[in-house]
């Protein structure tokens, strides 16, 4: 799937068909194109589902106990994250070994682990928790300075960027429903001719509906129906 058959399904609910378009299609200096307008639908669809960028593979461990969820500069990923997902197994010393898997563990489990314990071969446990720190996660033992460990992680990867209609759809198109949700919300809650709030919020309630996602009631405010005869 291409993104150009979801911006036709956007601008034909927009009536925006015609040859000047309210909307672009192609990145334009100074306007708001559809293309940015995806760029953030793709982004929040991975904030609210992480699975939709999953990606799992081996990594480098950093020394110490504290890790950062990974990056291409510094663990080997193949792409930055958005956060941690698991770690799934020890991989060896050469990344390409799989060994004991890795537990997940409550952080406070490991509040009285003995930091200086250290290891230059498997780990035995990780703790994360998104809601404190999505960067960081703990690893235990800690891995020894001079050692080389990799373990298997599966992330939530930064999606890709879209920058034109010819482009792929950068998820799965399962999700292409929200991301033209999303898009119609961007415009509808936005200060610009199409600015409907009631319909906005149907299309952020749908959004969210479709992701299986719990509603973010403070995203929603209440709309009062004036009383006939006032």
């Amino acid at each position: 799937m291409q993104v150009k058959d979801i911006f036709l399904l956007v601008s034909g609910e927009l009536q925006d068909l015609g040859a000047e378009k309210r909307w672009p299609w192609e990145l334009t200096p100074g306007r708001v194109s559809l293309v940015d307008l995806m760029n953030a639908a793709v982004r929040e669809i991975a904030l609210n589902r992480p699975d939709a960028t999953a990606v799992t593979e081996a990594i480098r461990l950093e020394p110490g106990g504290r890790q950062i969820i990974p990056n291409v500069a510094t663990h080997g990923a193949s792409r930055d994250s958005l956060c941690l997902l698991e770690l799934v197994q020890n991989m060896g010393a050469d990344g390409e070994t799989p060994g004991e898997p890795v537990f997940r563990v409550e952080r406070s489990a490991l509040a009285a682990a003995d930091w200086t314990l250290t290891t230059a071969g498997d780990i035995d446990e990780y703790a994360y928790d998104k809601t404190a720190d999505p960067n960081v996660y703990l690893v235990h033992p800690a891995v020894a300075a001079d050692a080389t460990i990799y373990v298997e992680a599966t992330y939530s990867a930064e999606p890709v960027t879209v920058t034109g209609p010819e482009d792929a759809f950068p998820l799965s198109a399962t999700f292409a429903g929200p991301a033209r949700l999303w898009m119609l919300w961007e415009i509808m809650s936005g200060d610009n001719s199409e600015a409907n709030f009631v319909k906005a919020q149907t299309y952020l309630k749908a959004f969210y509906q479709a992701l299986g996602v719990k509603l973010k009631a403070d995203l929603f405010f209440p709309v009062k129906v004036a009383k006939e005869g006032m």
